[in-house]
């Protein structure tokens, strides 16, 4: 009789009802779905293991996503026709059936179901519907299409889709109808069913051997063999340790299965990636950028020996059929010196090189060499393959190897095999790059950073961690913990704020009715996807106010933003959406046929900050478009103007993807700093939520979707009203008559995710800025500011020498950071003796202004050690952190300041530099830094500055060859070219002064070791760590000495 599909669809219906019980209290002591499960399979354990129970077809039917290898081509409007066939609808019940395309409505299962109420089916008994009948059509229809696997195909059949879905749909209740419709669609939402307890449920050893060989026909055979046979499914726990590690002495590969992949973590810093590590001896290998591959030898199947299975487990051998002979030479099959007798798996990553770039190639080129069950798909705009292009292999492990289980073995032991087994050919077959890190050394973790860093500025993908005593999955360890045998990714993109942001607008929305079931928190949703469009005429509609035309380049759906960020699209478009031809102002060109059609359009569209992993080449098309894109924020107070046009997000792409060849050692030092002082900051507690400050003193606040920022009209370091980088839309809209300063008086919602766990940037900043303004996130910033800025300086100019952060820069020459003297008019100079080492014509202030050096008014800090080669020398520099915060409020410094700053003092803001002798050691240096600001700003009365930034620079700034007087330290210019060499970081409070807001700024909570978090009071003054090295140009007050006029004066008289 077999097992029916009804009892099936018993536990599914329970749990789709229990969506109600979860929203109760008492659910979140107790998972009703455990509840559910557990009574389910009690009642009909004795049937699943029954002889006549295909336990495959119902492993099948409750996991339908895991057949991958069947494809049975039909989605929602094809289904739905043939289901109306199938049931002789007529053409009212026929539009109710197509009820599921409507937005906010349910989806076809659901539909189905309704219309099939109407009119039940009279199923006779022991005429019921079984879980193998189901099974064998499904398989029938999946043997039809060309995309499913190979052993699927051989079983094709004349079978028609309606013939045989016909007596299944006839002879199922409403409800079962439902069902088996959702499971068509290889979707069981609202339904998840949680994986692990079910198959523990069905035998205990399940989930292991799934992972052993990750195939519910293999693993059922494996539970039939000897000695497994005989275990019960459910003993006591201790005996099933017990029997679990008797049964892995007995496990053997079977060639031609794919064996599972181990879990992996993720690295959100590098600190993190340490404690994850704790103390192990790990490899730390290169993630290449390409297709994961297994690739299976049995030497027994001549000629077809080699087999590749994908990464979801579907045999792709033919359509990886360029790779196979480069497998054959790299491993010497046919040759004697071959070290496989029988059999053997290994795992690789397909990859594309260039001999004409002579590197590996960017991941969209693949497909131009792999087609998918013979099909090339996204190819039509690609360039044809190049005679200079070639697959390529990169292996990096090995599971098996003739009767020897290398999955047992550490990792460090299988290494070795695999270089043994394998021979490297040249741009053909390699070895994953390695380095092998003891963290039980002091300098593991600083070494990590400089592997990551040169990783990150050669634009690789990433690292992958393993332990090198670790065997390939946690169950072979003994480690109760289950974490021994996972992987550590470190990817730039899964560290808060070093990925690649863009604004961007979203101008459209559509519908999918199976996105929105499996949206299960989100409230009634009308739109599940949204189209981000990119202005082509933006320099039109700013200048002449022309008829905005979009193309749409991308769209993003559930998997790209959270589920309030969901909802807020959803609630907030409801206003602005109108349909395609009803009027919205725009032009929009078709977009490409990979994706969905659009429903509405936004009549105001929505401008987002999006995050991604770097920029790709989407499936046919010949731009670039953010990889892995999902939002991080959405900007109430921007327009569809403010955000990247076309051309502008292909510029971006291009610098983002360019390998800076001639300053890659600059760029990586750059990144090695960066991840020095994120190191320094992990040892805070930030805001897990997005966060935004103001330019007042402002409390955290936790829990909520929607802050307020008072935004008062933002200055640049150079005192105009807006940055000089930005594009010219704030430009343009000002002479439109748009009103900014009136705009920015008012409070501006902004919309942030309280879900993540990255730090955001701030919402202040200016209109236009495409990219943030952050050198965490894009690595090609460095480069571009680098250029540009030395690009405005003297040709003569002797460069300033990049310094690595490993090294110490023991030049004493350091006069690249200081600009020459400038021209003074004659009345302007004074009879100061110049220095020998620096012969300078110092300019003499007007009366109004008794012009000082920053370096003799405010406090500086030498923390540690001094250099022994200092050229400037600090006069009464305070002794300790408790001094030079003092002296920072002191009224003498605040007096002094006047004379080389008098705008900060104007703005009651004060300035201190410390100089910082020890990298390593930064991190602890900001934390005390921050620890004893919070306390001096609690404790400090009313005269102490409400605002003000310290400055932590490298300590051989002071090697700098001349003095502490040197009048061009008043200099913007100066201090912008000691911040290229010298900077590591902004500590600052309060608001008086504009923070150049970046995404590499982080609201730091201090923590009090004994007492925990310091909470914010309304009192205290928010604390900011900023990365932005042009902060440091606060300090130089000028911009020109000729004449000696102060900028800001200027711009506010």
């Amino acid at each position: 009789m077999g097992f029916k599909f009804a009892l099936l669809c018993d536990l599914f219906s329970a749990l789709e009802d229990n969506r109600i019980v979860k929203a109760a209290t008492e659910a979140k002591a107790t998972n009703p779905d455990t509840r559910v499960i557990t009574r389910w399979f009690s009642q009909h354990g004795k049937r699943l293991h029954d002889k006549d129970t295909n336990q495959l077809a119902l492993l099948s039917c409750m996991f339908p996503e895991k057949r991958t290898d069947r494809v049975y081509w039909l989605q929602d409007t094809s289904l739905a026709r043939t289901i109306g066939r199938c049931l002789l609808l007529g053409s009212s019940r026929r539009e109710e059936l197509e009820r599921w395309r409507t937005a906010g409505g349910v989806d076809l299962g659901q539909c189905v179901e309704n219309v099939m109420r109407q009119a039940e089916n009279h199923i006779m008994p022991g005429q019921e519907v079984t879980v193998e009948e189901i099974d064998a059509a499904l398989e029938a229809v999946a043997s039809r299409c060309r995309f499913s696997g190979p052993r699927v195909r051989r079983q094709r059949t004349a079978v028609d889709v309606e013939e045989a879905l016909s007596p299944l749909y006839r002879r199922l209740s409403s409800r079962d109808a439902k069902w088996l419709t959702r499971m068509i669609l290889k979707s069981l939402s609202p339904v998840v069913l949680p994986g692990t307890l079910v198959l523990k449920s069905f035998h205990f050893l399940l989930p292991h051997l799934l992972l052993f060989q990750d195939s519910f026909e293999a693993a059922l055979n494996m539970l039939r063999s000897s000695p497994i046979a005989n275990f019960p499914p459910h003993p006591e726990p201790g005996l099933a340790r017990d029997l679990c590690a008797i049964a892995l002495q007995h496990l053997d590969p079977l060639v031609g299965v794919k064996i599972g992949r181990p879990e992996y973590f993720k690295a959100r810093s590098i600190k993190h990636c340490c404690q994850m590590v704790g103390r192990r001896r790990v490899s730390v290998e290169r993630k290449y950028d390409g297709e994961y591959c297994q690739i299976h030898i049995d030497l027994m199947k001549r000629p077809s020996s080699i087999q590749i299975f994908s990464k979801s487990g579907k045999d792709s051998t033919a359509d990886r059929a360029d790779v196979i002979q480069v497998i054959r030479d790299s491993l010497r099959i046919g040759k004697p010196e071959c070290k496989i007798s029988r059999r053997c798996v290994l795992e690789g990553e397909i990859l594309v090189w260039s001999d004409k770039h002579g590197k590996i190639a960017d991941f969209h080129k693949l497909r131009k060499f792999i087609s998918r069950s013979g099909t090339f798909i996204g190819t039509e705009n690609d360039s044809p393959p190049q005679p200079y292009e070639r697959l390529m292999i990169v292996f990096f492990d090995i599971l098996l190897l003739d009767d020897d289980v290398c999955l047992k073995k550490p990792h460090r032991l299988r290494r070795l095999l695999l270089k043994d087994t394998m021979t490297v050919i040249p741009t053909q077959a390699d070895i994953a790059e390695q380095w092998v890190l003891d963290f039980s050394r002091p300098d593991a973790q600083t070494r990590l950073e400089n592997i990551f860093a040169r990783g990150v500025a050669e634009r690789w993908e990433g690292f992958v961690l393993k332990g090198c005593e670790d065997p390939y999955f946690a169950i072979f360890s003994g480690d109760k913990t289950d974490a021994g045998g996972r992987w550590i990714k470190l990817k730039k993109d899964y560290i808060p704020g070093l990925g690649d942001t863009v604004d961007l607008a979203i101008i459209g929305g559509a519908y999918k009715s199976r996105d929105a079931l499996a949206l299960n928190q989100a409230r009634k949703l009308f739109w599940t996807h949204f189209f981000i469009g990119c202005l082509t005429n933006k320099d039109a509609v700013l200048q002449s106010a022309a008829v905005p035309r979009f193309r749409v380049i991308d769209t993003i759906d559930r998997h790209c933003m959270s589920v309030k960020h969901m909802q807020i699209l959803n609630q907030i478009g409801q206003f602005y959406a109108c349909g395609l031809d009803s009027g919205h102002g725009f032009i929009i060109d078709d977009p490409p046929k990979h994706l969905p059609a659009m429903d509405v359009v936004y009549k105001t569209p929505f401008v987002v900050e999006m995050l991604g992993a770097g920029f790709e080449k989407p499936s046919g098309a010949r731009f670039y478009t953010l990889r892995f894109p999902r939002i991080v924020k959405i900007h109430s107070d921007r327009s569809f103007e403010d955000a990247a046009s076309f051309v502008e997000l292909q510029r971006i792409a291009e610098d983002a993807r360019a390998v800076p060849v001639e300053a890659i050692a600059d760029e990586k030092a750059e990144w090695t700093k960066r991840f020095g002082l994120a190191t320094g900051v992990s040892l805070y507690k930030p805001d897990r939520s997005q966060s935004v400050h103001s330019a007042t003193a402002s409390t955290q606040s936790t829990g909520t979707t929607m802050r307020t920022l008072e935004s008062s009209g933002r200055r640049d370091l150079y005192g105009r009203g807006d940055r000089a980088r930005e594009s010219s839309s704030y430009e343009a809209r000002q002479s439109r008559g748009t009103s900014l300063a009136g705009a920015s008086s008012r409070p501006v919602p902004i919309y942030v995710d309280d879900s993540t766990g990255s730090i955001s940037s701030s919402d202040s900043e200016s209109h236009g800025n495409l990219l943030k303004d952050n050198e965490n996130l894009s690595s090609h910033q460095n480069f571009r500011k680098r250029k540009a800025s030395d690009s405005r300086y003297d040709s003569t100019e002797k460069p300033a020498k990049a310094r690595g952060l490993s090294e110490n820069a023991n030049s004493t020459d350091g006069r690249a950071a200081l600009e020459p003297a400038p021209s003074i008019p004659r009345d302007m100079r004074h009879a100061t003796t110049p220095t020998t080492n620096s012969p300078l014509i110092v300019p003499e202030p007007p009366p109004k202004h008794s012009t000082r050096s920053p370096l003799s008014t405010i406090p500086v800090y030498i923390s540690h050690n001094i250099p022994r080669d200092a050229a400037i020398i600090i006069p009464n520099r305070p002794a300790d952190l408790d001094a030079f915060l003092k002296a920072i409020g002191s009224e003498d410094t605040k007096s002094r300041c006047k004379a080389s700053n008098p705008y900060a003092t104007s703005q009651d803001t004060a300035l201190g530099l410390i100089a910082a002798s020890d990298i390593h050691r930064l991190g602890e240096l900001l934390l005390e830094l921050t620890n004893k600001l919070s306390e001096t700003l609690s404790a400090a009365s009313s005269r102490y500055p409400r605002s003000g930034k310290i400055f932590v620079l490298d300590s051989d700034f002071l090697k700098l060859g001349t003095t502490a007087g040197d009048l061009r330290f008043c200099l913007r210019k100066t201090w912008a070219n000691i911040g290229r060499e010298y900077f590591y970081a902004c500590v600052s409070w309060g608001g008086g002064m504009a923070l150049s807001a970046g995404a590499d700024e982080v609201p730091c909570t201090p923590w009090n070791v004994d007492a925990g978090p310091v909470r914010d009071s309304p009192s205290i003054s928010r604390i900011l760590v900023a990365f932005d090295r042009e902060e440091l140009e606060w300090v130089g007050e000028y911009s020109s000495m000729q004449p000696l006029v102060h900028s800001r004066e200027q711009v506010e008289g």
